[in-house]
């Protein structure tokens, strides 16, 4: 008898568990253009377009990130923000802000109110991947928010003010 061995091709492949995303944007283009983006890098992502779903979804687990529009009816991100940080099964999800309003992303602390990033719509592809995975980086590697804040506050980069 032969005996049966793998073809060459065959690699092992570590496993790497999926980390998921959720998305709150009350604009559905918005939702269906980051899920793709993210789906494409292998990521598992939820949306929804009602903030208090969304506060439902992060309360269930299993959510590595969570990106927030900041002008929604109803609730606004920085409302979502504030209840999940109150509540011990949220309060350690890394939020990523997703505003209109550019002016926010250059805000002299890159970590505006506490949050891990702020992205300006419209936003470039790339830019928003990198951004989830640098913050999936920093999380794994046991950096807190707090951490992040600490960082960008001790570092001695204030703005120059435009004249």
């Amino acid at each position: 008898m032969i005996p049966l061995k793998p073809p060459d091709e065959t690699a092992i492949v570590p496993f790497r568990p999926q980390k998921t995303v959720l998305v709150v944007d009350d604009t559905v283009k918005i939702l269906n253009i980051i899920k793709f983006f993210l789906e494409e890098e292998g990521f598992t992502v939820k949306i929804t377009t009602s903030p208090e779903e969304g506060i439902e979804m992060a309360r269930r687990g299993g959510i590595d990130v969570l990106i927030l529009d900041v002008m929604m009816p109803g609730l606004n991100g920085y409302q979502v923000y504030e209840i999940l940080k109150q509540d011990a099964k949220t309060a350690t999800i890394p939020v990523i802000l997703l505003t209109a309003r550019a002016v926010i992303e250059n805000t002299p602390r890159p970590f505006f109110y506490g949050v891990y990033g702020v992205l300006a719509k419209p936003f470039q592809r790339w830019k928003l991947v990198q951004m989830v995975k640098d913050i999936l980086d920093l999380t794994t590697k046991g950096v807190t928010q707090k951490q992040v804040e600490e960082a960008t506050d001790g570092g001695g980069t204030e703005p120059k003010t435009q004249p």
